[in-house]
């Protein structure tokens, strides 16, 4: 019956509702930043995206967000809670990097285009990376995480 219901429903209402779905998705997301990164929250613009092939979700922010940052671990968490298999943050780089930095998953922030990849145990990096800073650096955001049942 369900998916006879569905039939029903028009290509336009059936893109309404996926705006209206993406919509509730960009609320939840400021209330996670609202929640674990109110020092970014009050200047954060951002826009996403998702894909099917890989069942991810992309942030992108239009907002600089200056190299090293990185969303907390408390906030990845209830993204792939969602249902997610991969989160991609998208960061606008500086011009001389390329158009975006990434951060996939859990890997440290590295700019998107490959050619400048470094392979490492903590994923794919670029030239600026610093193991000892980045353990130091993400032992700071898993603090940030409260305790999750």
């Amino acid at each position: 019956m369900e998916a006879k219901k569905e039939q029903t429903r028009t290509i336009a209402q059936r893109l309404h509702d996926s705006f209206l779905i993406q919509d509730s998705v960009e609320d939840m997301l400021l209330g996670l930043f609202e929640k674990y990164e109110p020092e970014v929250y009050e200047k954060i613009d951002f826009t996403i995206g998702s894909d099917d092939y890989d069942n991810s979700i992309e942030i992108y922010f239009n907002t600089p967000m200056p190299y090293p940052w990185e969303p907390c671990h408390a906030l990845r968490k209830e993204i792939h809670a969602w249902g997610f298999s991969t989160v991609y943050w998208n960061f606008k780089a500086d011009k001389d990097l390329g158009e975006y930095e990434e951060v996939r998953g859990y890997e440290p922030r590295h700019v998107r285009d490959s050619k400048q990849w470094i392979p490492t145990k903590y994923g794919y990096v670029d030239s600026r990376f610093n193991e000892s800073e980045w353990t130091v650096y993400t032992e700071q955001l898993k603090a940030k995480q409260p305790a999750i049942a």
